[in-house]
């Protein structure tokens, strides 16, 4: 009898440890991802501006000498999908810019609008200024706006591209919010100012070498 007590009791005890240890949750696991609209930036041409030749005797030798405003076209699509975003332009020729040089071209300009043309011999060659003009949406009118850099206030703006990390965008109201976009078209106009003559080597060709990179940023 004691041992088969004992058996019983030692069954039991099994039982309560099984139970004791039984799982009574499971964990859910949801995932995906958002993606943003998958936007494509392109300009007309590969966004090259070309001067062509430049007769060295037409220059100045003691003021900077501004060309003519030359333009290609801008166009993003972000396909049946919309977003809001913007662009920012990054100088790659920042270390060649001529201070003061925009002044050529009037009031308005300062060293944030300022793209470098290169060097030459040792020499910096000009600068340029770009303007984001004719922005247009199919079903909406935009007016550019600006702001100094991610996570700041956005101002209004004139269409004059400052250099990263400004950032470049549009509105469609009143509010300066950034309008959410399927397609966009514009110009970008851009306006180069060569160095004065006497600070350039003419003895050998000086080549107009600006680079910039935009990105489009989603915002």
């Amino acid at each position: 009898m004691k041992k088969i007590v004992g058996l019983t009791l030692g069954l039991a005890c099994l039982a309560a440890a099984i139970s004791a240890n039984a799982s009574t949750s499971a964990e859910l696991v949801v995932r995906g991802t958002i993606k943003p609209a998958a936007c494509n930036l392109s300009m007309t041409g590969g966004g090259i501006i070309n001067y062509g030749d430049i007769p060295s005797g037409q220059l100045s030798q003691t003021a900077f000498n501004p060309l003519r405003e030359m333009t290609t076209p801008l166009s993003v699509n972000c396909g049946t999908g919309s977003a809001p975003f913007g662009l920012t332009f990054t100088d790659l020729q920042a270390g060649s810019r001529v201070t003061g040089i925009l002044s050529a071209l009037g009031a308005g300009y300062t060293e944030v609008h300022n793209f470098g043309l290169g060097s030459v011999a040792g020499k910096n060659t000009g600068g340029y200024a770009v303007t984001l003009r004719d922005l247009r949406s199919p079903s909406k009118t935009l007016t550019a706006i600006t702001r100094v850099g991610e996570g700041a206030a956005w101002q209004s703006s004139d269409g004059k591209v400052a250099k990263s990390p400004n950032q470049s965008s549009w509105r469609s109201g009143t509010s300066l919010i950034p309008a959410e976009l399927s397609q966009l078209t514009g110009t970008i106009a851009v306006r180069a100012v060569i160095n004065k003559g006497q600070d350039l080597n003419l003895a050998r060709d000086v080549t107009l070498d600006g680079r910039a990179t935009l990105t489009l940023v989603y915002l």
